[in-house]
């Protein structure tokens, strides 16, 4: 894998050819306007606020405008968003961010979505008042927003399109497109024509993402596109990703048979049950009699950490929270390399290769954080599933934000209001934090495991890294990609904007050679 680095202050350095990741991702769009008040105030009465302080919340949106930080990446938005002046300022911000909005559904003279968060200082509690004037994009919109992409006409075909390809066996005399944009330390400024182009995949995307908020629209679009995709014989070699954590709605379990990786979360899991609010395995184990058996299950744990269970391979893997301060036994050179075997003392406390200590206040690639990657053979259990254990750490209570919507198919009135209801004054950003785990899942997986088999419904049992070079063998692995997505997610919980994250996780070495 060529190195990704960046070279900050060269700018004649040598653009590297990377493998390109061009995403469709669909979901909602909102501002958040947060009132810090030292009381909650009573009918009639006028209170001055200390502070106002405005956000763009959504999902698909933010781990879109992550996303195109990093190299080569395409991202596209599907989303009813708004024409008036406030709308289009919104518009030019996601353009300069690099999120393509042509496939959206512009609203003209309709307001943006909005949610007033009333916070009380007294109380430490808060009121949320929710306006979304703009309907939801049906099933018909959507497939026609997204039709100048579906048409056979508009994306190449290579020959045996229905042969699943692994992404590991790319051949190497077809070339990537060059003159991609690199990482940036800021989002502002020109980007490129998009080039939703792969010229080694018959698919029009490689990554189709759902947040999972409308159940019947969702379920239509993810159905309709999955049944012409096998017809036009690329459903192989397009990722189908749902996030069903956001909101315990009625039903979404619907929608998990139908995608390769679902994203869920703590919230939901305790929605749920009580009993999965210790651990996220024994929630995710809960969750095969209904997923696909190619599927790849995905928790976010919040400060406690994250989880992955690969149904076809049968592994689980879990990564300690983010501690407070690294253990003494862990000390070491900075930058050493995150990939390779260790011996079994070693990989009591394997650390990323950024060094990056989650628990730290400064953003510096030189702080640490610490992963278990004890690979401790699960044999005794019903599920024969082998697991992979995280450190112990000190588990802090956690606050539910709560749901201010109705629990409804109809989510055209609702937004979700992003919140920072923790104990730690470092975390900034909790629910920001999340999509920073989903888009660094979703970057790392498309790095050599996604699309391709076995997470694909044409996949018959096969080995995928047969015929794969020894050496690309231990590249990009499933744990490290949780490592990955995990201190991302530790990085964004430190901080309130966006900008230069891609950077800091180059800059860390994660992309260097090993």
């Amino acid at each position: 894998m060529a190195k990704l680095r960046r070279e900050m202050h060269d700018t004649t350095s040598t653009q590297p050819q990377t493998k390109p990741l061009r995403i469709v991702a669909s979901g909602t769009l909102f501002l958040t306007h947060t009132l810090s008040l030292p009381t909650h105030p009573a009918p009639s009465s006028v209170v001055r606020a200390h502070s106002v302080e405005k956000r763009r919340g959504g999902s698909a949106n933010t781990l879109l405008s992550l996303l195109a930080q990093f190299n080569s990446v395409e991202a596209v938005l599907v989303a009813p968003l708004s024409g008036n002046e406030e709308g289009q300022m919104v518009l030019r911000d996601l353009d300069s961010e690099g999120v393509v909005t042509k496939y959206c559904k512009i609203w003209k003279d309709v307001g943006v979505p909005s949610a007033w968060v009333l916070h009380s200082t007294e109380s430490n509690t808060r009121t949320v008042v929710n306006h979304n004037p703009l309907p939801d994009i049906t099933h018909e919109e959507f497939v026609s927003l997204l039709g100048p992409l579906l048409a056979p006409e508009n994306y190449p075909q290579v020959s045996s399109p229905g042969t699943p390809i692994s992404p590991n066996s790319i051949p190497s005399s077809v070339p990537y497109p060059s003159g991609t944009p690199t990482p940036r330390t800021s989002q502002s400024g020109p980007r490129p024509v998009p080039f939703l182009y792969n010229p080694n995949s018959p698919a029009p995307f490689d990554w189709l993402h759902f947040e999972g908020r409308s159940v019947k629209t969702t379920l239509n679009n993810m159905t309709g596109l999955d049944g012409l995709a096998r017809e036009r014989k690329w459903r192989s070699h397009c990722v189908f990703s749902v996030d069903v954590g956001r909101k315990g709605r009625q039903g979404i379990e619907a929608l998990i048979p139908h995608a390769d990786v679902i994203f869920l979360n703590k919230h939901y899991a305790e929605a749920n049950s009580p009993h999965y609010a210790t651990t996220p395995r024994a929630f995710l184990l809960s969750l095969t009699s209904i997923a696909p058996p190619h599927a790849l299950l995905v928790a976010h744990w919040g400060k406690d950490g994250a989880a992955v269970l690969s149904l076809p391979t049968r592994e689980y893997f879990q990564s300690s929270g983010w501690v407070e301060e690294p253990p003494a036994s862990t000390t070491g050179a900075v930058g050493e390399s995150h990939r390779g075997l260790r011996s079994p003392a070693e990989q009591l406390s394997v650390r990323s290769g950024s060094d990056f200590w989650a628990g730290a206040r400064g953003h510096t690639p030189t702080s640490s954080a610490f992963f278990s990657a004890g690979y401790i053979s699960d044999a005794g259990n019903e599920s024969g599933i082998s697991h992979s254990t995280s450190s112990s750490v000190q588990k802090r209570p956690r606050h539910g934000h709560g749901n201010t919507d109705e629990d409804d198919d109809n989510d055209s009135q609702g937004t979700e209001t992003p919140g920072d209801d923790n104990d730690n004054d470092s975390i900034v950003d909790e629910v920001g934090a999340q999509d920073a785990f989903v888009a660094g899942m979703i970057y790392a997986l498309s790095r050599r495991i996604a699309p391709g088999s076995p997470y694909t419904p044409s996949w018959t049992g096969e080995d995928s890294n047969v015929g794969l070079p020894e050496s690309e063998r231990g590249r990009w692995r499933l744990d490290e990609c949780l490592r990955f997505a995990t201190e991302l997610a530790g990085r964004k919980a430190r901080r309130q904007n966006w900008d230069g994250l891609a950077d800091e996780m180059t800059r860390a070495g994660w992309f260097d050679n090993s």
